[in-house]
């Protein structure tokens, strides 16, 4: 029988406890068959002889030493987790009896039982993280939130009673002695599948180690460059911006940024070279991945490492682990105050976890409240916020009706999505929709529900869920389409990763657009340092949801709608389809064409988009995704130049010049300045950003447009929300 005093002592460690947070982020990414499953099982110290693929997102939890650098890892599953749980509770619990040592412990029961005002806050004013920001100290405060309990005094120490003897019970699986601090690595493995890259970057963040592994003997392999580039941009994305930089950076070097990348090198065996030239053969093949870095990208990278998962001994992937450690003692979120009470609805969560991987908002608030001490409102929403910055959860604040407790099950939600060839013999009948779908993308709502009738009842149950996560993410678009489609109720999207066309042959011949009939404005681009691998999907979907999807004639006689990998067409003038917009990913730019038909063009007639492409590309950059390192400006170009040869060649100046000299067609041109009715100053093109925007595309005083656009952001201490789950699934 548990004595009423150590009850009421165990009450009031949860009120007013912490204990120091060391949960680090480690996510594993590269190009398929590089090797990143068997180096994962190497850090493991496991046998590498039977190795699949990974397909989706793979989640291990790792504990170590937070001090000792002896590099030892254990994997923790579900039974030790719970385990690991107690402890830390308590060793909090045992530790201050120690500290009270034979004094009379003055607590008085109806304190313990009664006292709902909440105690625990977090101080954010000093961090904030890519997401949501990240708890930093707790201190005790009066608020005007108390906990939403309907819990009678005598209930919630009964269950403070089982609470504590369950604690007593995981005595004999604790060493108490053990004064070693612990940290807890959340280790996640992407797919290195194409069509997982779209939905791996809702997990990405600024708060996480990143290993990008690429094989050493691939370096003249230009898609191999490509995807090593496109996981650096990925990753660069979320550079932390400097106002968010903490006492931890001053110790680094002043040429580093966050989030650290470490660089592994695999299939060193397989370089050719002599033995005693093989460092150098090794560096000589990375710099080919690297030589087309920007230069601020290169501050991610802190260490290099050259191995063979097959042939190295064990002491290559322990100097890994070390390193791997020491890197996460310089992370912002190390050392994290944490309140003791959060603990108890983590418990609670491990438990409903074995039952369901998603459960409802009104469920959890339920459970927080049924706990010995209950959590308040603002307590239950900054819990939320922690464990979902860590990714140990998910929850979107403007996605609120559901908290996804097991992100490995919506890492496979999305899976079944994007590699979905299993289920296309489920229904001959819809065979063709099945081709439609792994050719263009499309994605009928047929298709859906041959694939969630098969998987798990708990992922049909939750579709509409899950579909809103995708879509919130453009993983999958709604496509505006008029005519016939709409009069059909049900949904239709398409899915970005998995539309492999491009155009069947030359866009303009597909359109007819010819001289005869058709005025084709100049070029106007949006030139960046480098261009987040994604963000054409995104900017492709937020158009889809305002513009109508032009539709165009195949070779085969048949209607199709205009969306090809990296590029569309829309609709500008939906009654009349007189008007038509293109737009296109070429390297490091952005790119959009307006078609006219009949009719001649003016100045300011094009502003309208113009307007519209800035607002959405700086929305999706500083608003909705946080990429507070991404930076662009705006050029324009002949309306005769090829799409592929477009550079972006002339700056927009107030001062511009009716007539110019043009080097693609060798003769001189009128520019009619059809993107704006005037050439704007630094203020007006300001304006032009949404308010609602905490950063805007902005220009320089002393400066053209052009010279000068630069995207900031700041960061909110609530995170709205990977994506699919390297979003949940960078």
């Amino acid at each position: 029988m548990t004595d009423k005093r150590s009850v009421e002592l165990y009450l009031k460690l949860l009120e007013s406890g912490s204990e120091k947070k060391r949960d680090i982020r480690l996510v594993v990414v590269g190009k398929k068959g590089a090797g990143k499953t068997s180096l994962i099982k190497r850090l493991f110290g496991e046998d590498i002889t039977d190795v699949t693929s990974t397909n989706g997102i793979e989640i291990h939890k790792i504990k170590c030493k937070a001090k000792s650098d002896d590099g030892i890892w254990n994997k923790l599953d579900g039974n030790n987790e719970e385990t690991e749980t107690q402890a830390r509770l308590l060793k909090e619990y045992e530790g201050k009896l120690q500290n009270k040592g034979t004094v009379e412990i003055p607590v008085e029961s109806h304190i313990a039982i009664n006292d709902n005002t909440p105690s625990t806050s977090f101080d954010v004013s000093k961090k904030s993280g890519t997401v949501y920001q990240q708890p930093e100290i707790i201190k005790s405060q009066e608020a005007g939130d108390p906990p939403v309990t309907n819990q009678h005094p005598d209930q919630s120490l009964e269950q403070a009673g089982r609470d504590f003897e369950a604690m007593q019970t995981a005595k004999s699986k604790v060493d108490l002695t053990d004064k070693e601090e612990y940290a807890t690595l959340l280790l996640w493995d992407f797919a290195g599948d194409e069509e997982f890259y779209h939905t791996h970057q809702t997990f990405l963040s600024s708060d996480a180690i990143y290993l990008v592994v690429t094989k050493l003997n691939e370096a003249d392999d230009p898609s191999a460059k490509d995807l090593f580039r496109l996981w650096i941009d990925s990753i660069h994305c979320y550079c932390r911006p400097e106002q968010d930089k903490n006492e931890a950076d001053d110790n680094k070097s002043p040429n580093c940024i966050d989030p650290p990348v470490v660089v592994i090198g695999t299939w060193k065996d397989a370089v050719t070279c002599e033995i005693e030239e093989l460092e150098d053969a090794c560096i000589k093949n990375l710099w080919q991945y690297t030589e087309n870095l920007a230069e601020d990208e290169r501050g991610h990278i802190r260490s290099k490492y050259f191995i063979s998962n097959k042939k190295d001994d064990n002491h290559v992937f322990l100097q890994i682990r070390q390193d791997i450690l020491n890197l996460a003692r310089s992370m912002r979120t190390w050392n994290t105050d944490y309140p003791l009470k959060f603990i108890q609805l983590e418990q609670c969560l491990q438990e409903k976890k074995k039952e369901l991987p998603i459960i409802s908002y009104q469920e959890m608030m339920h459970m927080a409240a049924a706990t010995p001490k209950p959590l308040s409102v603002e307590e239950l929403r900054l819990f939320l916020d922690f464990h979902h910055e860590i990714r140990a959860l998910v929850y979107f604040k403007d996605l609120p009706d559901y908290i996804i407790l097991d992100t490995q099950w919506l890492s496979d939600a999305f899976k079944c999505i994007v590699t979905a060839k299993k289920f296309r013999a489920a229904n001959i009948r819809n065979q063709k929709r099945w081709e439609e779908f792994y050719q263009r993308g499309k994605l009928h709502n047929d298709v859906l529900e041959d694939i969630f009738k098969i998987e798990q009842n708990i992922l049909y149950k939750h579709k509409d869920h899950v579909l809103n996560v995708m879509e919130k993410f453009d993983i999958i678009i709604r496509p505006n389409i008029s005519g016939k489609d709409t009069a059909d109720a049900k949904p239709c999207f398409y899915v970005p990763c998995m539309i492999k066309e491009e155009p069947e042959c030359d866009i303009y011949k597909m359109f007819n657009v010819t001289k005869d009939i058709c005025k084709k404005s100049t070029w106007l681009n949006f030139k960046f340092g480098f261009l987040p691998p994604h963000l054409i999907n995104h900017l492709i979907a937020s158009l889809s949801r305002k513009y109508e999807v032009a539709e165009v004639a195949t070779k085969q006689h048949k209607k199709q709608i205009a969306l090809f990998r990296g590029s569309g067409v829309f609709e500008l003038q939906k009654a009349t389809q007189l008007r038509k917009l293109l737009v296109m990913k070429c390297p490091n730019a952005i790119q959009i064409q307006v078609w006219q038909f009949g009719k001649q063009v003016v100045r300011g007639m094009y502003k309208y988009i113009a307007d519209f492409v800035l607002e959405e590309i700086t929305e999706i950059i500083s608003t909705r995704f946080k990429m507070s390192n991404v930076k662009f400006e705006k050029k324009w170009e002949c309306g005769l130049t090829k799409p592929e040869s477009v550079t972006g060649t002339f700056d927009f100046s107030e001062e511009q010049e009716t007539i110019y000299y043009c080097k693609t067609c060798s003769t001189i041109h009128e520019f009619i300045g059809e993107w704006s009715d005037l050439q704007q100053s630094s203020s007006d093109i300001s304006a032009n950003v949404p308010r609602s925007t905490p950063s805007t595309a902005s220009f320089s005083q002393n400066k053209t447009p052009a010279q000068s656009t630069k995207v900031t952001s700041y960061h909110f201490i609530a995170f709205s929300v990977y994506v699919t789950l390297m979003l949940i699934y960078v």
